[in-house]
């Protein structure tokens, strides 16, 4: 990975090199996901243990996050080891899907992603809902 000019720049470059979302991100670092937005626009920069906590989620080093120093470049996501622990339910499921024919897990994805959209409509809906309610 080329030497970026500001740890923002080197969050982000890694955050989408190891396709994560903002939220995502946040997520591992145990931040907001509009922290992670500040530090990649460089309004803020991690500190203390939400250094370490930005390392870790992005898989690299505080050094290089800070510094881009090249002997310390975070080894690239395509060669890192798959760490994620899956609960039972994640690998029930798994197998479940596995089990389906390759039709079937398709129309079963489809499926799953018009529910999220559907939730995430409604969730909007309802949040809207009680804005103008607490507007009156």
């Amino acid at each position: 990975m080329k030497n970026l000019n500001s740890l923002g720049q080197r969050a982000l470059a890694r955050r989408k090199e190891l396709k994560l979302t903002q939220r995502e991100a946040a997520k591992l670092a145990g931040v907001a996901h509009v922290t992670i937005s500040q530090w990649e626009r460089d309004e803020t920069q991690p500190v203390g243990t939400r250094l370490f906590s930005l390392a870790k989620a992005l898989s690299c080093t505080p050094t290089w996050l800070l510094f881009g120093d090249e002997q310390q470049n975070p080894v690239p996501a395509n060669e890192l080891p798959c760490t994620t622990q899956l609960t039972d339910k994640h690998r029930e499921l798994i197998d479940l899907f596995d089990s389906l024919p390759e039709s079937e897990q398709e129309a079963q994805l489809q499926e799953m992603r018009a529910r999220v959209q559907n939730f995430n409509k409604l969730f909007e809906e309802l949040l809207q809902a009680r804005q103008r309610q607490t507007k009156k």
